[in-house]
């Protein structure tokens, strides 16, 4: 009877939701198996000795970190933290690990979750590479392209259409026509786009009558969108990038003698083609509220604002300008204010000493309100600012500890 045979051995593929531990036999822990499940929140607790940090440090998150420092070159990892090869059988399915560790920060006002336990640095870093940009004014999409992305979007959306690559060119200011087309004849260009037609450098007459603007689109090449194509647009595009300084224009199924065009605007930086608004580029410090670029202009980056509580300020309404009214001047430290004030109210006619309560609605509107918005240019003419243009006046000068001090008072 001929022989059976032997049946090979069956292949467990890891599943790819899970971390599969195997023999964990890392300080105290005793070999045991485990599967974590990715994309969820696991807790692991017990008792002191128990092997949590054995677990969750020494040997998921050790294995993880070693397997990710272990894809850069050798130069690189030398920059690295290296951690030993922990103590198991088999670790499947472990994607690249950090570790928060616990420490006792100390806190500041501007002290968030974020920032004590150490995760904010890490957003830091990646909301700058997830960033996308809107232009304020066509609010289109605003995002840095490339050569390639550029070719990408030409052969794929645009294919099959026939395309000028051109360069903005900035004319001088006085400079004439013949003057102009012959330079860029000697560079080798004999076709340019202005006023909505394609116009030969080599044929002055036709521009006739009409200034040169103060942009002139320069015709680089003009390609027909398809693969065979593709070294050549390739060629025009980064020819164009670079003499346009990162911008470039297409014009798709233009035709000599009439006006219609199909207009893209391209750019390698944070930059609206259309509008020519530059936006800021997106780095760490744009996302931070330590920083001066990234943090709230109304709170500066503290998360909280002062606002002027008039009872506080004017506490007893039954005082009048001399006795005291406004609770800020009465120190010697803003005594000038009285002074402006009593001075103010004797040229306006006011009474210093009517209770406010009995004065005029205007009179009191006056007192609060001032005679400008502006309480620096209002001060600069001998006007009276107001008692919420004092304090408008100290905010602006709340980076000083004792300034921030009185006005939270």
């Amino acid at each position: 009877m001929p022989k059976k045979s032997a049946a090979k051995p069956k292949t467990v593929s890891a599943p790819v939701d899970v971390i599969q531990v195997r023999g964990a036999r890392q300080n105290n822990l005793r070999g045991f198996d485990l599967d974590l499940p990715l994309g969820k929140l696991s807790v692991v607790t017990g008792p002191s000795g128990s092997g949590k940090s054995s677990l969750a440090f020494d040997t998921i998150y050790a294995e993880g970190q070693r397997r990710y420092v272990e894809t850069f070159s050798p130069y690189t990892r030398q920059f690295f933290e290296r951690m030993d090869k922990p103590k198991v059988d088999a670790i499947h399915g472990i994607p690249p690990a950090i570790a928060i560790e616990q420490v006792n920060n100390i806190r500041s006002t501007r002290s968030t979750v974020g920032t004590i336990t150490e995760i904010n640095d890490y957003l830091k870093m990646l909301f700058p590479r997830l960033a996308e940009a809107t232009c304020p004014e066509c609010h289109r999409p605003v995002r840095p392209e490339t050569a390639q992305s550029i070719q990408i979007e030409l052969l794929t959306i645009h294919a099959a259409k026939q395309a000028l690559i051109c360069f903005n060119v900035p004319v001088p200011k006085d400079t004439k026509t013949e003057d102009f087309f012959p330079f860029l004849q000697s560079q080798g260009y004999l076709r340019i786009w202005i006023y909505g037609e394609l116009i030969r450098t080599d044929e002055p007459a036709a521009m006739k009558g009409r200034k040169l603007p103060a942009i002139v689109l320069v015709v680089q090449d003009r390609v027909l969108l398809e693969a065979k194509q593709k070294a050549r647009l390739s060629e025009a595009i980064e020819a164009s990038l670079r003499l346009g300084k990162g911008q470039l224009t297409v014009l798709l199924d233009t035709d000599q003698h009439t006006s219609k065009s199909e207009l893209h605007s391209f750019s390698t930086d944070w930059r609206c083609a259309e509008c020519d608004i530059l936006l800021p580029t997106p780095t760490p410090g744009l996302f931070s509220f330590n920083s001066p670029i990234g943090a709230c202009p109304t709170c500066k980056g503290f998360g909280r604002t002062l606002g002027l509580d008039l009872r506080k300020a004017i506490p007893d309404e039954s005082l009048s300008i001399r006795d005291g009214l406004v609770k800020a001047f009465s120190g010697t430290t803003y005594r000038e204010s009285q002074d402006d004030l009593e001075r103010a109210a004797k040229r306006r006619g006011v009474s210093l000493t009517q209770p406010f309560c009995d004065m005029s609605v205007k009179d009191q509107q006056w007192l609060i309100e001032g005679e400008d918005k502006d309480p620096e240019r209002a001060y600069s003419n001998g006007q009276w600012y107001g008692v919420k243009g004092f304090f408008k006046w100290l905010e602006a000068r709340s980076y000083k500890m004792h300034v921030r001090i009185f006005v939270s008072r």
